[in-house]
């Protein structure tokens, strides 16, 4: 049953990833970009589902400003939904080399938290690109075109988050909380996640405000999220997945392996929050002012196939010229890279977070929402013994 129960909080932590790695038609066309363009596509698309979900790991430490009594505890399941900005669901294609939209009107494109479709945009033949020289006419019409592809559509402004919770009651009046997620293997995912918390009665050292009948307190705390991700063969990405219209490649010289292709994502928050609370009865209103501090990370690693320049042939005259294929389109090669893709994102956010939470006998369920930047929806439910 325990191992049952982390492996459901296991999945719903790696939710908001998997969407993107099934969507592997989407994945490959980062890669049409070549090794100039792909971190500043995949970054843009990217880090506002890492903020989300960091966001998410944030939020949800506490249900109430009471602490236990001294070995007083609780466990509670917890799971959120962090709801990335309106500011967050397009990200700027300004800044790329290589590429240029068909449209030239159109300068963003979602993110993973936007919605739509992806931009087409084209690659350019560098030479045009760099010197200004006319394109080749029997490449598209003489556009400068080698290949298209558009970016990955956006799929949901909402990141999941889960989390398993203990928290026990210490002398001198605080409750240590702890988050556990054992490593889950499965399926070529390998996730775990911990954290650490603890909330402090600040009423006992104010005269007067002690004998109020409220509680409150300051709860910090700090989280941590791990994922690595090995693509299935169905998902891995090869030179086929880079070239359309006719266009060809020649293969790069050196390897031709991409089973080492997978994922690293991790995800970590530290929380500082001052909380009020009052019981009435079985019902207990809840506000916490505070501020959060996100860090997101990922790295696609392994060996990846990227368009390099095309191929290139001297004419009589002396001139170098792209060579063309029987489909009278270019020759492109292909360039092998390792662990192409590496970024971080962090966040600082001030927030205020009001809850209710209900409590029956032992059995307690909760429900809030944390207003900032990334605001999270959340509830729980848990087994208490105060």
């Amino acid at each position: 049953m325990k191992k049952n129960i982390f492996s459901i909080i296991a999945l719903l932590l790696i939710g908001s990833f998997s969407i993107l790695v099934n969507a592997q038609d989407d994945i490959s066309n980062i890669f049409k970009a070549g090794v100039v363009d792909l971190n500043t596509l995949a970054k843009g698309y990217l880090t506002p589902a890492g903020n989300g979900f960091a966001a998410g790991l944030g939020t949800n430490w506490y249900s109430t400003a009471e602490v236990h009594k001294v070995f007083g505890f609780d466990l509670t399941i917890g799971a959120g939904v962090a709801q990335s900005p309106q500011s967050e669901q397009m990200f700027s294609l300004e800044g790329l080399t290589n590429l240029k939209p068909t449209d030239p009107s159109i300068t963003q494109a979602p993110s993973f938290t936007g919605k739509g479709n992806g931009v087409e945009l084209n690659l350019m033949q560098p030479q045009y690109l760099s010197d200004g020289t006319t394109p080749n006419p029997l490449w598209n019409n003489g556009t400068g075109r080698i290949t298209h592809f558009s970016t990955p559509k956006g799929e949901s402004k909402y990141v999941p988050t889960a989390s398993v919770q203990f928290t026990i009651g210490l002398p001198f009046i605080n409750d240590l909380s702890i988050r556990f997620i054992p490593t889950v293997k499965a399926d070529g995912v390998e996730t775990s996640m911990w954290g650490i918390g603890i909330k402090h009665n600040i009423k006992q050292w104010i005269p007067v405000v002690k004998d109020l009948p409220f509680d409150a307190a300051v709860v910090l705390a700090y989280s941590k999220f791990q994922i690595k991700y090995s693509f299935p063969t169905s998902a891995q990405i090869t030179p086929d997945d880079l070239v359309s219209d006719g266009v060809t490649y020649q293969p790069d010289p050196v390897s031709n392996d991409y089973t080492t292709q997978g994922m690293k994502v991790s995800a970590s928050a530290e929380t500082a929050n001052i909380v009020f609370s009052k019981k009435l009865v079985f019902i207990t209103p809840y506000v916490g002012f505070g501020v959060t501090k996100t860090d997101f990370n990922l790295d696609v690693t392994g060996n990846y196939p990227t368009l390099g320049d095309p191929l290139m042939v001297v004419e009589s005259n002396g001139v170098a010229v792209p060579e063309l294929n029987s489909n009278g389109k270019p020759i492109m090669q292909v360039k092998n890279i390792a662990n192409p893709v590496s970024f971080g994102s962090s966040e600082t956010m001030t927030n205020m977070t009001l809850g209710l939470r209900m409590k029956l006998l032992i059995f307690t369920l909760h429900a809030q929402y944390a207003f900032q930047k990334y605001p999270v929806a959340s509830a729980g439910f848990g087994l208490t013994f105060r």
